[in-house]
């Protein structure tokens, strides 16, 4: 696959790269993240997954925001890790890419997001995933060590929805959705099941 990202993304992609969001471990992964932007931005032409107008900064923006998980992610267990409403691939695919070893659950409702990811699955070459095109409510339960879901307004229904797929201690990572957002409270919380902890960042 001959990889080309339009000049916006990639420039943006570098500034990205250049913030140092990442420690030097970690550094190999840059290509494979740049084959998911390549992705995202020809499939976005077709079903709308990012908007015209995110898409010269859908690395400083929405790939930043799910690699600042990373420290996070890699402090608790993942041995599996569920994510919900998968769509653009943000912040799963990412979090996939960085922890190799971990099996991802993907969830997504509707069939073009859903094959999307699968394509993304494919050309990424990542393995110990599974893309299931349902809704979380129809699955039967997983057993998750942490389960992360994107732009959430409401942490208790997310709670409601995801606690049957959780281990006894698992944990729930989510961005904060525009709700919070209006409200200053910028970034993702995380909360671990049977404890009120809540962290903002």
């Amino acid at each position: 696959m001959v990889i080309q990202l339009p000049s916006e993304i990639r420039e943006d992609f570098e500034r990205l790269k250049r913030r140092r969001v990442l420690s030097c471990s970690f550094e190999d992964i840059w290509p494979k993240l740049e084959i998911y932007l390549y992705l995202l931005s020809r499939w976005s032409i077709r079903i709308s997954l990012v908007s015209r107008r995110d898409l010269s900064i859908v690395a400083t923006k929405h790939l930043g925001q799910a690699l600042t998980m990373v420290p996070i992610v890699a402090s608790i267990p993942r041995r599996m890790v569920m994510d919900i409403g998968s769509g653009t691939g943000f912040p799963a695919i990412p979090l996939k890419i960085v922890f190799p070893d971990s099996y991802f659950v993907f969830v997504e409702s509707r069939r073009k997001r859903a094959h999307f990811l699968k394509e993304v699955v494919r050309a990424v070459g990542l393995d110990r995933i599974e893309v299931v095109n349902d809704r979380i409510e129809n699955l039967n339960p997983v057993g998750a060590d942490l389960v992360t879901a994107r732009a959430v307004a409401s942490p208790e229904k997310l709670l409601d929805l995801v606690q049957r797929h959780l281990s006894p201690h698992g944990w729930i990572l989510s961005t904060l959705g525009e709700d919070a957002a209006y409200s200053g409270l910028l970034g993702w919380r995380i909360d671990r099941v049977g404890s009120s902890l809540g962290l903002f960042h």
